[in-house]
């Protein structure tokens, strides 16, 4: 009886829970880069980066760690409070100044070409504004514990004042 009792309320018990699914963020389908990438007078190698540029939806993203970050003239802050803040530095660095201080992450295992990331809904704000990410069409994203930030010209043009390009020979520079 008391068998049947603890089976009966499990079994309750999983039915009123959320389902995983609900709980977790989304997860999209992301691959490596097909051509080649250079930012800020860096080529990145993405073979055994621990932290690679991903592709989703055609769009390169860049992981916003912190020499990442400050290769390309951002800071960021992650609080449970504030969720993740990214600003453009006061001063950008110059070229060969972030050149020489950039440090890549590099693993010890080689990189495949397909990864899922997924969709984060913790809160985000970008140069004091405040994102909606569940609206974006190229949102943020988390890869390996790490947010990365989409390269479209809404933030980095209009909000970092970066230039760049993007061609068959070159890839995005």
């Amino acid at each position: 009886m008391k068998k049947q009792l603890l089976t009966l309320c499990f079994a309750a018990g999983l039915l009123m829970a959320p389902s995983g699914a609900a709980l977790a963020d989304e997860q999209v389908n992301v691959n490596l880069p097909a051509f080649p990438v250079t930012l800020n007078g860096i080529t990145f190698d993405q073979t055994q980066l621990q932290y690679p540029l991903l592709v989703y939806k055609d769009i390169t993203y860049v992981a916003m760690t912190y020499h990442d970050a400050r290769l390309l003239g951002l800071k960021t802050d992650w609080t449970v409070e504030n969720g993740l803040v990214i600003e453009k530095l006061d001063v950008v660095p110059e070229a060969l100044a972030a050149q020489q201080a950039y440090v890549p992450y590099i693993s010890d295992s080689t990189n495949a070409a397909d990864y899922t990331a997924v969709r984060p809904a913790f809160a985000i704000t970008v140069n004091g504004k405040s994102i909606d990410n569940s609206q974006e069409e190229y949102p943020l994203l988390v890869f390996r514990d790490v947010t990365y930030f989409p390269l479209t010209w809404r933030f980095a043009v209009d909000e970092f004042g970066w230039n760049y390009t993007f061609d068959a020979e070159n890839g995005l520079n």
